[in-house]
């Protein structure tokens, strides 16, 4: 389930730089505005950057020392009489509210994927029904030019296939309303469309849409991508116009907006009208410029790359802050410690943990675990008295070979895991005498040490006590 968390996460952090970065280089350049290849990339980044994100944060983890997850359980001193289960009962609870928080929010983010993804599918079989349902509109013989009394605003419909038509479609009541020459306008806007094979572009970009619809910044992508296509098929139109018939256009575009005022819109990307005035308003705006198109040269492409590339590094940036930040990648932190017991590294704290052997479970990390080379020495901390020193503690082999180092101050210590130990009961040490060897014996996968402390019947975590903090 942390996977999914990865995943939600580093959607909202990657849509939301390409949506900021790419609305910045709009900003320095309006003519961003006009290319619909950096709207596009940017989307589809939105989802790759994701699953990037989940496949970093699963890759092995290649450092020296020993995971987090590959330390062995470690039960309750039994034979010291030193048990409390309320830390690991407010663990489990903690565990259980985070699990179920997590599951809620799958289940929701599922149903909402689920309900868009059918959604788009609905929307393209009522366009199929209403292709096959419409009239031959002939003009050229060469074109599949339809006419439906289904339909408000005309579009360009682009079945996927090697062998699939493309066809035009035209409301019927166009035939009333718009003269000829209009209607010539409105094939060649939706014969751009079909050039640039938009419709098709549009059902990808639509599909993203849906796996990051729980992000609003690729809504706004996808937004600047259909604003975009809009203009460079009304550039495509107007590209050898003169002024008459750029405003022959722009009329036949406001005709088309009273035609379908008050209706509601058809489902294609590639419709010759919308709903969004602010976007019609800049498309007029464009026509009667003779706006050009920008971006066609081969240098363009270059361009291209050089404002993919920082989108690239936000998307990795993201990607690796989130990989690292997942709770469930226990990675192995580089932190050493060194001190007048034992020098190693730091690879599991004190405190509720999940279950390294039992997926889904939480058990409570005893003490701490240190790991370094076998035969590291570990030596008594302060002037005291073995407990214990035994190959089989408690009955239990899980341990391994085990050392139980009471100090002076009453502080009891156990050291499990050990490769060796060269102390036996009842035998008094003095500060910094030798007292075991790290080792990987008992239920272990890495040489290290496991360190429980109790301090006045109580456990408490070894690092305050022993003062073992990160090396300089």
């Amino acid at each position: 389930m942390n996977l999914f968390l990865i995943y939600i996460l580093s959607l909202i952090l990657a849509s939301a730089g390409f949506y900021l970065f790419a609305r910045l280089l709009s900003v320095l350049d309006p003519r961003i505005l006009q290319w619909p290849a950096i709207w596009a990339v940017s989307l589809i980044f939105c989802v790759v950057i994701p699953f990037l994100g989940i496949f970093a944060s699963v890759l092995p983890n290649h450092a020296v020392g020993v995971p987090i997850e590959s330390i062995s359980l470690h039960g309750a001193l039994d034979i010291l009489e030193l048990i409390e289960t309320s830390d690991v009962a407010q663990a489990q609870s903690n565990y259980l509210s985070w699990e179920n928080f997590i599951t809620g929010l799958m289940i929701l983010y599922m149903t909402g994927l689920f309900l868009r993804l059918f959604r788009l599918y609905w929307g393209r079989h009522r366009i199929r029904r209403i292709v096959k349902s419409a009239s031959v509109f002939r003009i050229k013989a060469d074109e599949h030019i339809l006419i439906s009394s289904k339909i408000h605003s005309p579009f360009a419909y682009s079945p996927i296939g090697p062998s699939a038509r493309s066809y035009i479609v035209l409301p019927e009541s166009f035939k009333m309303d718009i003269s000829a020459e209009q209607i010539e306008f409105v094939l060649k806007h939706e014969r751009a469309h079909i050039a640039r094979r938009d419709d098709q572009t549009g059902l990808i970009l639509r599909i993203i849409l849906c796996l990051c619809w729980i992000s609003p910044f690729p809504h706004g992508l996808f937004k600047h991508w259909s604003q975009s296509t809009e203009l460079r098929c009304d550039m495509a139109v107007t590209a050898k116009c003169n002024f008459e018939m750029r405003r022959h256009y722009a009329e036949t575009l406001v005709t088309a907006l009273h035609i379908m005022a008050g209706r509601v819109r058809q489902y294609p990307a590639a419709a010759f009208s919308t709903h969004r005035i602010r976007n019609e308003k800049m498309r007029i705006k464009h026509i009667m410029a003779g706006t050009q198109p920008s971006y066609k040269r081969r240098r363009d492409s270059v361009y291209l790359s050089l404002i993919v590339t920082p989108i690239a590094m936000i998307g990795m940036i993201s990607t690796a802050s989130i990989s690292m930040a997942d709770p469930s990648r226990e990675t192995h932190p580089k932190n050493w410690v060194s001190s007048d017991m034992v020098t190693g590294k730091l690879t599991s704290k004190f405190g509720p943990a999940a279950d390294p052997f039992k997926e889904g479970k939480v058990r409570n990390h005893y003490g701490i675990d240190i790991a370094a080379s076998i035969g590291t020495p570990i030596y008594a901390p302060m002037d005291g008295v073995v407990l214990s020193a035994t190959d089989l503690y408690d009955g239990k082999p899980n341990y391994g070979k085990v050392v139980v180092f009471q100090s002076e101050n009453g502080v009891v210590t156990l050291f499990s895991h050990l490769n060796a130990y060269q102390v036996k009961a009842g035998q008094v040490l003095q500060k910094g005498e030798q007292l075991a060897e790290i080792g990987n014996s008992g239920k272990s996968t890495g040489p290290h040490v496991h360190i429980e402390t109790y301090q006045d019947g109580k456990r408490v975590d070894p690092q305050r006590v022993w003062n073992l903090k990160p090396k300089t």
